[in-house]
C-alpha cells in the first residue's frame, strides 16, 4: 500500500473505520482511530490488536483497504 493511501485513511477527519487485508490474508479491523497510527514516513502502521497486543506491519504488506459499513461496526467493537 502507498504512503498518501495509507495517511489517507489513518487520519482522515472525520475518521472512517476500515479494515486491512495483509499479504498473508489476515484482516485487521480500525473500527477506532485510537488502533492505529502510522510509522516514520509512513512506511509502518502500528496496529492496536483488540486484546491490547501492539503489532507493527510495513505498509508494503498490506494489500487493500476497504471501510466498514457503519451496520457492520457492531461485529468489529471489543
Amino acid at each position: 500500500m502507498t504512503s498518501p493511501w495509507l495517511t489517507r485513511f489513518v487520519v482522515q477527519q472525520p475518521f472512517e473505520p476500515f479494515t486491512m487485508i495483509v499479504a498473508d490474508g489476515r484482516e485487521l479491523h480500525v473500527p477506532h482511530p485510537e488502533q492505529a497510527s502510522l510509522g516514520d514516513y509512513a512506511t509502518t502502521l502500528i496496529y492496536m490488536h483488540p486484546t491490547g497486543q501492539v503489532e507493527v506491519v510495513a505498509a508494503a504488506l498490506i494489500v487493500s483497504i476497504r471501510t466498514i459499513r457503519p451496520a457492520d461496526l457492531g461485529a468489529y467493537s471489543e
